[in-house]
């Protein structure tokens, strides 16, 4: 990928790894700020409701309704990125670094320009994958030759088992092994990775990256550990 046309350093999300706040998305309308609403039965009328016991010369009153029931969970789902998604994803992407990685410079891009990256760099030259709840978008993660490039999740969402889907999801796409780059201060993405049987085998002085920060190259291979089935998280 060409660093130059990039908002970022590259493999940002390595500097990230579970990410982002608070943002509902809705990958069926490229929107963000949008959950998908209940639809919720109408409450029964008074007149077919029972009744309860009044006080002596007062109406009969009607019970209360019961509350309707929660739907039920939709179930999480990891698949392949679409174009639609974009605008979502760069919402992702930018509320992440800004909430886990504070140190880094103040962001310069706007939404409409990382989602043009997104849409125009990312997906083409990636293997992307997105981490969705029905119709929200929980994260995403993209892997470019055997870079696992990004790893992005909303912080909201962090703690939860949906990084290691995506991670278990690119290792099943480079099953031969995987390397990226985390700045030295990301002692979350650092221990992240650890977990998961990623080895230090690299080190460099930031003189490399967009943000001047120091920063490791970690490399995971199938001897270091193994890759966790669909579904574990």
């Amino acid at each position: 990928m060409d660093r130059k046309a990039r908002p970022h350093t590259s493999t940002a999300l390595h500097r990230d790894t579970a990410t982002a706040t608070g943002i509902s998305t809705a990958t069926s309308t490229s929107t963000t700020g949008i959950n998908a609403s209940m639809h919720m039965p109408d409450a029964p009328y008074a007149t077919t409701s029972p009744t309860t016991p009044s006080r002596a010369g007062a109406p009969p009153t009607a019970a209360p309704a019961a509350a309707p029931a929660a739907a039920p969970a939709q179930p999480l789902t990891i698949r392949l990125a679409l174009p639609i998604d974009a605008p979502v994803i760069a919402a992702i992407h930018q509320a992440s670094r800004q909430v886990t990685m504070p140190y880094l410079p103040p962001q310069r891009r706007t939404h409409d320009e990382v989602t043009r990256w997104v849409r125009e760099i990312v997906l083409p030259q990636c293997h992307t994958v997105v981490a969705a709840r029905g119709p929200e978008l929980l994260g995403y993660a993209a892997v470019r030759g055997e870079l696992l490039d990004q790893l992005y999740l909303r912080p909201d969402v962090r703690r939860a088992g949906i990084g290691s889907l995506l991670l278990a999801a690119a290792r099943r796409h480079r099953p031969d092994g995987l390397s990226l780059h985390v700045f030295q201060l990301n002692a979350d993405a650092r221990a992240f990775y650890a977990h998961h049987g990623f080895r230090v085998v690299a080190t460099d002085d930031g003189r490399g990256n967009m943000e001047n920060l120091p920063q490791l190259t970690l490399r995971w291979t199938p001897a270091s550990a193994p890759v966790p089935p669909r579904g574990t998280p």
